[in-house]
Parts: structure tokens; C-alpha cells; sequence
């Protein structure tokens, strides 16, 4: 028979404790269970003071959790746009223990070039034709970028891009066009740019930050599903669901020489 009580919250921080003599022990917020070596004397002082020693000890694990999380290298981050979508990958970036960094700018600033070692730009904004000379400044000095954009009601996850091998958002789209059997329509829709004026779904926004987060934690932990994310455009919305298309990126034809006609 396991005991089923004796769990007290830890003050002021994620965890509980159990401090029965037969099974001394800390349930962290993250879900796991430690050991406790000792327990307090009996008296509600050294019960408190024993508690925030418990708390000190549990802060500094999940502080050294976070760092092993984002080692130094891969670590700062620089989020684009000021909209509901950035902010909150923002929120949940740096609650992860990224260095997070904002650039508010609407050209994606202007003059001087933040450096991170990562590139957030998704937004609730619909994808442009033109190519951002000032985004790729930011990702020359070797950062990783994250694309993605909004399109009508739902949200596209352009590949991770980490050596510029991998499919561009332009590419993407004449993929997209090749292979649709709407094309007409589809590139009619697409040059529109037009802006949704409806607040994206709760539903959509908060699967875009979760999976943008587990992206970038990927890339991070050197995990090798990082191969995946630089090859799959994912499609979020039209429910709690993800579409995910494989997209390999091409190098570009060379431009017809201008020769003299014959």
C-alpha cells in the first residue's frame, strides 16, 4: 500500500514535499521526484526554515535545468515584431531560459544589427514577395532563423535554416504553386497580401508557440530531429491540428545570359 498524503507545497515555488519520516521527498514543478536525506526539527520554525533551504536547493536545480537547456552559443535569441504572436513566443522563450531579445521594428528595425545566435520571425502577418535584405544581415553571422507567417486563419512554419541550404519561404511558394491544382487562384490569393483583421485563433496561436519552442529546444539540445525541421513546411490551423509537407531547397538557376540575338 503507497502512501497517498502528506504533500505540502513548497513555499513560494513549484514543487511539494512530503516530510513523513517513512518517505522524505520533493516533487519538483517539472514532475520529478527527489529524495529527501533529512528532516526538520519538530517545531514550526525549523519546519519553515527547513522548507526554504528545500525551496534554495530546488530554485538552483531548475536555474541549472534551464542553462543545460540553452547552452552558451545557442542560447540568445532575438524575436521579431511587436504582435500577439511574437510577444507570447517571447514569454514562453525566456520562460524556457533563453536569452530572449525584441526588436520591435516593423522593417525589422533599422541600423544597427542585433546579434543572437537565433532569429525568431513568425507573425501574424501575411508573407511578403519582396526579400528582406535587412534578415538576412541578421543571419550572415552564422544564427539559426525561424520563418513563419500568417495565411488567412492559419499559420505557416517555413524549415529551420541553418546553413541556407534549406527551403526559402520564396521557394516554398513556387513549390506550393507547382504542385496545386488551384494555381491560378492560389498565386491571385498570395499576391493579395491581404491582412486577416481577425484576431488569429487561441487554438492556432498557442500550437504556433508550442511548436516554434520545441523547434528552437531542438536545435538547442542538438537533437537529431533538428534533420526534420529543416526540410518540413507545417501548416497550423483549420483546427487543433499540423499538416506537415516536406520542402527541399534548390539552388537557384543561374540568369540567362544577355548575349547578342542571332
Amino acid at each position: 500500500m503507497y502512501p497517498r498524503h502528506d504533500w505540502r507545497p513548497l513555499p513560494a515555488a513549484r514543487g511539494e514535499v512530503r516530510l513523513s519520516p517513512d518517505m522524505p521527498a520533493l516533487r519538483t514543478g517539472s514532475g520529478d521526484f527527489l529524495r529527501l536525506h533529512d528532516l526538520p526539527r519538530p517545531g514550526r520554525v525549523p519546519t519553515y526554515r527547513y522548507l526554504l533551504r528545500v525551496r534554495r536547493a530546488a530554485l538552483e536545480r531548475e536555474e541549472r535545468v534551464r542553462a543545460s537547456r540553452w547552452p552558451e552559443g545557442r542560447r540568445s535569441v532575438l524575436v521579431l515584431g511587436r504582435d500577439r504572436l511574437s510577444r507570447a513566443l517571447a514569454a514562453e522563450l525566456a520562460r524556457s531560459g533563453a536569452d530572449v531579445r525584441r526588436d520591435h521594428g516593423s522593417d525589422h528595425g533599422s541600423g544597427e544589427t542585433p546579434r543572437a545566435d537565433a532569429v525568431v520571425d513568425v507573425r501574424e502577418a501575411p508573407q511578403r514577395s519582396e526579400p528582406d535584405e535587412h534578415l538576412g544581415q541578421l543571419v550572415s553571422g552564422g544564427a539559426v532563423l525561424l520563418r513563419g507567417r500568417r495565411e488567412g486563419g492559419r499559420m505557416l512554419i517555413f524549415p529551420l535554416a541553418i546553413d541556407g541550404s534549406e527551403a526559402t519561404p520564396d521557394q516554398v511558394s513556387r513549390r506550393r504553386l507547382a504542385a496545386s491544382p488551384a494555381a491560378p487562384e492560389l498565386s491571385s490569393w498570395l499576391s493579395s497580401s491581404r491582412r486577416d483583421a481577425r484576431p488569429l485563433a487561441r487554438t492556432t496561436l498557442t500550437l504556433t508557440v508550442a511548436r516554434c519552442l520545441s523547434i528552437l529546444e531542438d536545435w538547442a539540445a542538438e537533437d537529431p530531429a533538428v534533420a526534420e525541421h529543416r526540410r518540413l513546411l507545417r501548416v497550423i490551423g483549420d483546427g487543433p491540428r499540423e499538416r506537415t509537407h516536406t520542402v527541399l531547397g534548390f539552388d537557384e538557376p543561374a540568369p540567362r545570359p544577355q548575349g547578342p540575338t542571332r
